[in-house]
């Protein structure tokens, strides 16, 4: 066991982290789901259409995810999810939890906006609307804020507990605060359990429910005063966009690759950024094959090349709406009813990387642009197929939202598909894909279901 900490550890390490109400229901993933639920030879390469193959999804191999996964759920680690028992309510949780005497900084007590209505159509793997995410192994939970306190349990890395409050405690001497969070859990016999830890073992997560709101209904307002369209060049179909100072890659990160040129003059065509596949885009004017455009997301106005802008399968209107924030590793989805926006699910999500070869998750506000019951990625090295991603949506360039990734296996030199996989440990914790955003695939499923390219937006936040 100790060797596999370390292995976790090492995982974690070599990573890039970026920096409440719960419904009584039980919310046990299912550990009966296997790894290998059943065997079924894969297609050959040859059968697969170009269009369902995509570079490798996954930034870190899905075998670690499956390992430290499995790990967690031997372990029955004391994150929120992996509890026995049905969870408290909000108000029952915070008004069991006495900070006694202590001085509290502040209650985390994250709300759903009056103006938005909620009738959950998923309800697994709820989340509280505040939580904090342990980044470090055998963490110890003392009931006082103070490391002379009794030590009542232990979290382990990416272990989620509800967050209750701040308060003033010992002094943290590595990072001279006397910073210390007060959280709730579930331990391995079901019992829900109150304590503090010191604010240097994880991060604060929590549902941005305004601010997911709120982009939701700029985009809405926007797409009522002007005539949009979208950026249309998945794998540069319509062409590649020319290189900008010798690169592939505009100075703002942007690849070029599945993009297009936007000019900010059309009298200098060397001075130009890319704006990637998918993205809205309203109209303000056209002259000499170009359009005039401009985005909520890149600041200024732009002139590009008619033949990247599409009007097809456009937003007729806008009443479905999937936010991600990249930053706390969630997602909400929105539905228009009426006159008023509906909370119909929130839930933990996985999103892109980034490092020197830029598959960060984009960000923006996107269309849906074609659904998939499952793409397949090839292998970096052998540019084999290695896996697939089932119920998968494509919002941007080969950005989908996607349910858990699966390798294939060999057997006996043959490809053999091991079956879809439910869950994954890791959601929610860290970026750990290439540009996609991962969801637990019964997620993914219902999204697939409900998801439409003439009715559907996917806004990305930090």
């Amino acid at each position: 066991m100790k060797k596999i900490r370390v292995y976790l550890i090492l995982i974690l390490l070599s990573s890039i982290f970026v920096t409440s109400c719960s419904p009584k229901q039980n919310l046990k993933p299912d550990i009966q789901n296997s790894p290998v639920e059943y065997e079924e030879k894969a297609h050959e390469s040859s059968e697969y259409n170009e269009d369902d193959i995509e570079p490798h999804i996954n930034y870190f191999s899905i075998k670690d995810d499956n390992k430290i996964t499995n790990m967690a759920l031997k372990e029955r680690n004391i994150d929120y999810l992996l509890s026995e028992d049905n969870l408290l309510s909000n108000k029952e949780s915070i008004a069991n939890f006495s900070a006694g005497n202590l001085k509290i900084n502040k209650t985390f007590n994250t709300v759903v906006p009056q103006e938005l209505d909620v009738d959950l159509a998923y309800r697994k793997y709820l989340m509280p609307y505040d939580y904090f995410l342990i980044n470090k192994d055998k963490v110890k939970i003392y009931n006082t804020p103070s490391f002379s306190g009794k030590v009542i349990d232990e979290a382990n890395t990416f272990d989620k507990l509800k967050l209750v409050n701040e308060v003033k405690g010992e002094i943290i001497k590595d990072i001279n605060s006397d910073k210390w969070f007060g959280v709730s859990w579930y331990n391995k016999d079901g019992k829900m359990l109150y304590g503090f830890i010191p604010e240097n073992v994880g991060q604060i997560r929590s549902f941005r429910f305004s601010d997911m709101y709120n982009s939701l209904k700029e985009l809405e307002s926007e797409l009522k005063k002007y005539k949009h369209g979208y950026i249309s060049n998945y794998k540069d179909v319509n062409g590649p966009p020319p290189l900008t100072d010798g690169k592939a890659m505009d100075k703002y990160g942007m690849q070029a690759y599945q993009s297009a040129p936007a000019y900010f003059d059309l009298n200098n065509e060397e001075n130009f950024r890319y704006i990637p596949d998918g993205m809205i885009v309203f109209i303000l004017g056209e002259e000499n094959g170009y359009f005039k455009v401009k985005s909520l997301d890149y600041e200024g106005e732009y002139w590009i090349p008619k033949k990247y802008i599409s009007f097809d399968n456009n937003l007729d209107t806008l009443s479905k709406v999937i936010v991600v924030d990249t930053t706390n590793q969630n997602q909400s989805v929105f539905e228009k009813r009426g006159d008023r926006w509906t909370l119909i699910s929130y839930t933990l999500a996985t999103t892109g990387v980034k490092d020197k070869r830029k598959f960060e998750t984009p960000i923006g506000r996107f269309k849906i642009l074609e659904k998939k019951d499952r793409f397949f990625y090839l292998d970096d090295k052998s540019r084999e197929i290695a896996g697939y991603a089932p119920y998968a949506s494509r919002f941007a360039q080969g950005a989908y939202i996607h349910g858990v990734p699966v390798d294939f296996i060999k057997k006996d030199g043959k490809d053999v598909d091991p079956g879809i996989k439910e869950y994954l440990f890791t959601i929610g914790t860290m970026p750990r894909s290439h540009k996609c955003v991962r969801n637990y695939t019964s997620h993914a499923q219902f999204l697939y279901n409900w998801v439409d390219p003439n009715d559907t937006a996917v806004i990305t936040i930090k």
